[in-house]
């Protein structure tokens, strides 16, 4: 407790404090500015763009706060003590007045304290991270099979129509629920096991080709800034909402290529 007490009062542990209070307000502006553009942009690649800018604003700003807010710490000496309260004026007598202020100073005592509690919260949903790319590795080589002949040439004609130049393997999955992309490096396409028997083959092209669209748009790359930015930002409700809001239109401007290819 000692070590970890001596941590909070150092220099870095009161810019970390201060700046988790700072990221409330500048996240609340993101988020405003955000909903502004999203009132007038129509275009759904033009939102995602906006959501994508205002999680990278998020982020940017967090560090930077941090940052600026060290750089002071030190150049103060230490903890608090730019919010040292001083004597009272000579116009005040004898300081009745100014006793009365230290009560609102003790927030600066106690912010550094928030920390510990940051990490912790980082700490899990990081991990909570990992246990979900595990689960995705999993879903990958447990219970698939590989799809008819038919469906991976058809698959690749897709991916062709694309222009995608990787390679996309399609499989069928006892496992998944519904189709997922897994992968980027050599990404793979997940198909719930009967639905491709039991849906007509112009259905199932649309579903490959939102699918392929993912892989296209590179969406596997944006949705782990998401997972990080909303494990350092995770007590901020506007970072879930713009999370949300990303990934509403990423599925949109899938959609919007499906419907201009075919």
């Amino acid at each position: 407790m000692n070590l970890l007490e001596a941590w909070v009062h150092t220099s870095g542990g009161a810019a970390l404090g201060w700046t988790l209070a700072h990221s409330l307000w500048e996240g609340a502006l993101v988020a405003m500015v955000l909903a502004g553009a999203l009132a007038v942009l129509r275009s759904s690649r033009a939102r995602y763009a906006a959501g994508c800018l205002a999680m990278l604003a998020m982020l940017a700003g967090f560090f930077l706060t941090f940052q600026h807010v060290l750089a002071e710490q030190r150049i103060q000496g230490g903890v608090g003590q730019g919010f040292a309260i001083r004597s009272a004026p000579p116009g005040l007598g004898d300081g009745s007045i100014v006793t009365k202020v230290p009560a609102r100073f003790r927030a600066v005592e106690y912010l550094p304290w928030l920390a510990p509690f940051w990490i912790a919260g980082v700490l899990f949903f990081q991990l909570r991270g990992v246990a979900s790319w595990l689960a995705a590795r999993r879903l990958g080589r447990r219970g698939v099979c590989a799809a008819t002949a038919f469906w991976q040439g058809r698959t690749e004609r897709l991916a062709a129509r694309l222009r995608l130049s990787r390679g996309v393997t399609l499989l069928e999955s006892c496992m998944a629920e519904v189709p997922v992309v897994i992968g980027y490096v050599r990404p793979m396409i997940l198909m719930p096991v009967g639905l491709m028997t039991g849906l007509p083959a112009g259905q199932i092209e649309s579903i490959l080709l939102h699918e392929l669209a993912h892989i296209r748009r590179h969406d596997y790359l944006v949705n782990l800034l998401q997972i990080v930015v909303e494990g350092l930002v995770f007590y901020h409700p506007a970072v879930w909402w713009i999370s949300g809001v990303i990934r509403a239109e990423r599925e949109n401007c899938c959609d919007d290529l499906v419907v201009a290819t075919q």
